[in-house]
């Protein structure tokens, strides 16, 4: 019985080891193929490096010698940017860690008072009592009577080609006299959103102190476009000693108050504020300033003359 096992086990082995040497044969020769592949690649890429190194027409000195110089290149390239990033920090860190001397700080002083010298101010971001241009009238009016100001006139316009061509209108439609043609001129005008403000007064009693603020049409939105500010106190026509010392108090304070807030001004000869053209401007004078925009007044207009152009068709003609 234990003969029949043995004899059993080792015929079990034999068709073990048959079935799995062919399968190892097999990979073996799989990966021996593979490793010759590798082999021959690194030894063409050799033969490539050796190839463009060495050039076969010229002889073995001159490929030699032109390695040589290779190798010398090469080696001054490295040295000059190691030289070269060496002098760029210590450069760098001479002129951080020097002493600055007199000559230097007064060099840097001119140079800083040029730069402000040369620099001029942008209007558009000054204000007068907290008014700035391209308000809206509303706006206007809630910042002048929060501090103290009064509205005390306003004026409603509309643009004169608008009303000449609605007086024809409402004449076409039997509407005579003068008072009933402008009336049936400005409702039709204000019906169809032409009607704008075109100024404001507002006054401060307790300093004598009076704001106007020109507005632009309903084209532009009816955004300010100039403000103008006006102080009578220091005006004064009494020769006496006494008015004539404090009138000299309120203007220095008056011109004191300017330099404060809006700083030297660009133009000295006219005391002039702004970049120029037809930019923002400020201009002041003893008690008075002036803050505006020409460019918002001229974009005003040229929309106004689009829109004529617009009405220009008439239907008074059938040929």
């Amino acid at each position: 019985m234990s003969k029949n096992r043995l004899l059993t086990f080792i015929l079990v082995l034999y068709c073990g080891a048959s079935w799995y040497l062919p399968s190892a044969f097999a990979q073996s020769e799989m990966d021996l193929l593979l490793f010759e592949k590798k082999a021959e690649g690194a030894q063409n890429s050799q033969k490539q490096k050796n190839k463009s190194a060495v050039d076969i027409s010229e002889s073995l000195t001159d490929n030699l010698s032109k390695s040589e110089k290779k190798k010398e290149t090469q080696s001054s390239e490295s040295q000059e940017s190691e030289s070269w990033l060496k002098s760029l920090i210590s450069k760098g860190t001479s002129e951080i860690f020097k002493e600055e001397t007199p000559q230097t700080k007064a060099e840097e002083a001119k140079r800083i008072e040029r730069v402000l010298q040369n620099r001029r101010s942008n209007a558009a971001n000054f204000d007068i009592s907290k008014v700035k241009l391209r308000m809206s009238p509303k706006e206007v009016e809630d910042t002048l009577t929060a501090q103290g100001y009064r509205k005390i006139q306003e004026k409603l316009e509309i643009p004169n080609f608008i009303k000449w061509r609605s007086e024809e209108l409402c004449r076409q439609h039997g509407v005579i006299g003068f008072e009933r043609l402008n009336a049936c001129a400005t409702m039709v005008a204000k019906e169809n959103g032409f009607q704008f403000i075109e100024y404001q007064t507002y006054n401060r009693y307790i300093t004598r102190e009076t704001i106007e603020v020109y507005f632009t049409s309903t084209f532009t939105d009816n955004l300010a476009h100039r403000i103008f500010y006006k102080s009578s106190a220091p005006f004064n026509d009494s020769k006496a000693s006494k008015n004539v010392y404090l009138n000299n108090i309120k203007v220095f304070d008056f011109w004191r108050r300017i330099d404060l807030k809006y700083g030297k001004p660009d133009n000295e000869t006219e005391v002039k504020w702004g970049l120029g053209g037809k930019k923002p401007y400020l201009k002041a004078s003893t008690g008075k300033l002036e803050l505006a925009d020409p460019l918002l007044k001229d974009l005003d207009t040229a929309r106004m003359l689009n829109e004529d152009t617009r009405f220009a068709n008439t239907q008074y003609y059938t040929f």
